[in-house]
């Protein structure tokens, strides 16, 4: 059999049974890349306030969350990023069957969100942001779910992982199957004038294919390694060192030591990074928990959280560990990499769009390779039928 008899085999029969899969994962993946938009567009009423004017401190933001879940624990606050945005107090309940896998797709925890106006203090709405669903409160969860685990937890998660791997393999197959005979470049990048509906099919199927190669690639192989971490940090590390992230830092707990204020971490964590933007505070729960403190500095990739990290004993203050992008090893720079280049950040709204772009065209790809396979097949069928008639 010739190699490309092979390559049309596996580009054909990998397609036809990931279609469905790859189909998901595109569109899912295209909307949550402007996530927080679409939701505020969606829940204006809990993610949004016109007041402007002096914002509360987060001590004060955190007493008014806490009398909404009294009994579930603070972890997380999200200032507002922006003039208009809320802060988002997060609270987390451990689910009764832990799972200690290191790698997981799912949270050991159900999480709970508590929106407050940063001006006035008021208490805008909550949600269970565990909860999946249709309606408006739980859509952009339900579609991160969908694209992450398919819903289905740990086995949605593989499958999405061996899905990604194999769908490089089909973007190289059909690189292959591609290319032009006879250097004929111009007529293979272009859909022909005046095409009957198959044959514009057909070319829509290749051209799209072969422009949105170079980033759906990326997105790909990207996402394949947010699926499995632990196979690529190993080999990175033979390169370049990455600091072993799971050593645990904690606080000293002497006796009848009170915690400190959030006002006095982030004091100390502004001493580190004066001009880095505050995106988000992990509050300690247990004794032995740590302040941590993230920011973004100016030129980070990852634009949504910051990696400009301040680890801060929740008891005296003292600043116990900092992780600055711009100090990162050239391993720790790919793996700081991998997010923000999968939902395009890395480069603003530009690469959103072009992430944006590529889960709209595996869509177009899975459509358009399944009416060229269903014609094929309907055409083979017809002829037997004639040769037996």
């Amino acid at each position: 059999m010739k190699i490309r008899n092979i390559f049309v085999k596996v580009h054909l029969y990998l397609s036809l049974f990931l279609g469905i899969i790859l189909g998901i994962v595109g569109i899912t993946g295209s909307i949550i890349v402007f996530d927080e938009a679409l939701d505020k567009i969606l829940n204006p009423d809990i993610l949004s306030v016109s007041t402007r004017g002096e914002y509360k401190s987060a001590t004060e933001i955190l007493k008014v969350a806490k009398s909404v879940y009294p009994n579930k624990h603070s972890a997380i606050i999200h200032p507002p990023k922006e003039p208009g945005d809320v802060f988002i107090v997060w609270f987390k309940v451990a689910k009764d069957s832990i799972n200690t896998q290191k790698y997981k797709c799912c949270s050991s925890y159900n999480w709970y969100q508590v929106m407050v106006n940063p001006v006035s203090g008021k208490v805008l709405g909550k949600r269970n942001h565990s909860k999946y669903g249709l309606e408006r409160r739980h859509i952009i969860k339900t579609m991160h779910g969908l694209h992450s685990y398919l819903l289905m937890g740990s086995l949605g998660r593989n499958i999405i992982g061996i899905a990604g791997i194999l769908w490089l393999v089909i973007t190289i197959t059909g690189l292959y199957l591609w290319w032009p005979k006879n250097r004929k470049f111009k007529m293979a990048l272009s859909i022909k004038k005046d095409a009957n509906p198959i044959r514009f099919n057909f070319d829509l199927h290749r051209v799209s294919g072969v422009y949105s190669l170079i980033i759906v690639f990326v997105v790909t192989f990207t996402g394949v390694y947010i699926v499995y971490p632990q196979y690529f940090k190993p080999v990175v590390n033979v390169f370049s060192p990455i600091e072993d992230s799971s050593k645990s830092i904690t606080s000293k707990v002497l006796l009848n030591d009170s915690p400190i204020s959030v006002e006095k971490a982030l004091l100390s964590a502004n001493k580190i990074f004066p001009d880095a933007k505050l995106m988000a505070i992990g509050l300690p729960i247990e004794k032995q928990d740590t302040y941590r403190i993230y920011k973004r500095q100016e030129g980070e990739v990852r634009k949504s959280k910051g990696k400009s990290v301040v680890w801060i004993d929740q008891y005296n203050g003292e600043i116990i560990k900092v992780k600055s992008p711009k100090s990162m090893s050239a391993g720790e720079t790919f793996i700081n990499w991998q997010f923000p280049l999968h939902t395009g950040e890395a480069f603003g709204m530009a690469g959103r769009l072009l992430v944006f772009a590529s889960g709209v065209v595996t869509l177009l790809l899975v459509i358009t390779g399944t009416i060229i396979w269903y014609r094929k097949k309907r055409v083979k069928y017809l002829k037997l039928l004639k040769q037996r008639s």
